[in-house]
């Protein structure tokens, strides 16, 4: 085994061989957290000022538009990650017209997919509205928020995909800049379209496109001024070997957003039906559960820019074959994690009145639920953070498949729970699927790993 000394650079010893492990996973995983911190906070700032204004029905059509984030997701991971991964390599091996060319490519794809989503949701909005769970008192909040958010979309496929290429392109602040100015515009436009200007649910969508709006001229801008080159117009060309390249590395992500999208629909599906057979009523069980899950993926995109946070870490201490400083980094992300998940239990279980009268006033059924949906649904939220900790570790020690396998099951599980149990349990199987997907995918996980971890050095890298 090679020590942490001999990993060496271009006659340097480079510190994420010898530095400490807390201080490196501090210094990588800010930044990552910042971003995954800002994509949450889009939701929940247009989740709060919605149930302010409007209420618990306009929260709800919110919940019941949010499987589009995973439509549009899928497709922005398809092209964006693999543009720039391609773009890193080829700049790594000092081929520029090939880095410029890989990153035209992923922007000409991004709006394309960016339109064509755009496109598909304004000509079958009442089709997805009604695919999504919307019931009868949701459904023309949702149509409309729908049909306004939807021209959004190629603005937010070119954020999404073009801050990835900025931060490869040596710019990562600028990248965040381009993030943070959108949520600022939606936070402002939000309070003066829902408030001053009383526009409703329409207020909010139209304050979300123009944060995006802003967002993408901000990464357009930048695009003129790529710091690896100047993209020309031959660079924004596709081919098929360009295409395949791009979504042959994009594919596992796009995947995993797709398993999401699925996801959501079935549990929209199953809140409203079975919310609607119970005390609590259809459209509060998918306004209760969507602020809810806002919340906790404001916590969860912490544990998430931890883990990714990591992967230089443990991707080169992997390459050196340091695996002792592997595992250290796995398993101090790993604490993370369940302090990150203790701390969300505990907010959910001593101010759940509190988080609900961030998100407008609470009525009935909607606030019931809501406590019920934090103290059981998220029963076991403190082990959610296994699953992306151990994809990126997968990742980071070449075992890609077992990443993808870990990544898709936690979604594929609460599928399967949900279309059985409220069977037999009504909404009560609802929660119930919750906290037993998240044990027998934290469970898994953890024996992936494990077998993962201890075969470390029994084999070639």
């Amino acid at each position: 085994m090679q020590s942490a000394g001999d990993s060496r650079h271009s006659g340097s010893v480079n510190p994420l061989g010898i530095a400490p492990v807390g201080s490196l996973l501090l210094q990588y995983a800010i930044p990552s957290i910042l971003s995954t911190l800002i994509a949450s906070l889009y939701n929940m700032v247009d989740q709060i000022f919605i149930g302010q204004r409007i209420g618990y029905l306009g929260n709800a059509a919110t919940t019941v538009a949010y499987p589009l984030t995973f439509l549009c997701g899928a497709l922005t991971i398809l092209f964006s990650n693999g543009s720039s991964v391609n773009f890193n390599v080829s700049n790594g091996r000092g081929n520029r017209d090939e880095a410029l060319s890989y990153a035209g490519a992923g922007i000409t794809m991004l709006l394309a997919e960016g339109l064509f989503t755009a496109v598909l949701v304004l000509l079958f909005t009442p089709g997805f509205v009604r695919l999504f769970g919307a019931t009868e008192q949701v459904y023309p909040y949702a149509l409309t928020y729908m049909r306004l958010i939807a021209p959004g979309f190629p603005f937010l496929a070119l954020t999404s995909g073009g801050t990835l290429l900025i931060r490869s392109d040596g710019s990562p602040r600028y990248a965040l800049v381009c993030s943070l100015s959108g949520v600022a515009l939606n936070f402002v436009l939000d309070y003066l379209f829902l408030f001053p200007m009383n526009m409703g649910i329409a207020g909010a969508a139209t304050a979300t496109v123009l944060g995006q709006v802003l967002s993408a001229v901000l990464v357009a801008a930048y695009l003129v001024r790529f710091r690896t080159g100047r993209l020309e117009r031959r660079h924004f060309s596709i081919s098929a070997a360009k295409l395949q390249q791009i979504m042959s590395i994009g594919a596992a992500g796009s995947l995993n957003q797709a398993a999401m999208l699925v996801m959501n629909l079935v549990l929209n599906s199953s809140l409203s039906r079975y919310g609607a057979m119970s005390v609590y009523g259809g459209s509060e069980a998918l306004a209760a559960a969507g602020v809810v899950t806002k919340v906790n993926f404001l916590f969860y995109s912490t544990i998430i820019g931890c883990s990714i946070g990591g992967q230089p870490i443990m991707g080169f201490n992997f390459g050196a074959r340091n695996y002792e400083r592997v595992k250290e980094t796995a398993y101090l992300i790993f604490r993370y994690a369940f302090v990150i998940g203790a701390i969300e239990t505990a907010c959910f279980w001593l101010f759940p009145h509190r988080i609900l009268r961030l998100f407008g006033s609470s009525v009935g059924g909607y606030e019931a639920f809501a406590i019920r949906y934090m103290h059981e649904f998220m029963l076991l939220v403190i082990l959610a953070g296994v699953l992306p900790v151990s994809m990126n570790a997968m990742v980071s020690i070449k075992k890609p498949r077992n990443g993808i396998i870990i990544s898709l099951s936690k979604q594929l599980v609460l599928i399967v729970l949900l279309l059985i149990l409220p069977r037999f349990l009504g909404i009560d199987g609802v929660l119930l699927s919750g906290p037993v997907a998240d044990f027998l995918v934290a469970l898994a996980a953890f024996f992936v790993i494990r077998g993962a971890f201890s075969q470390l050095g029994q084999e070639p890298c």
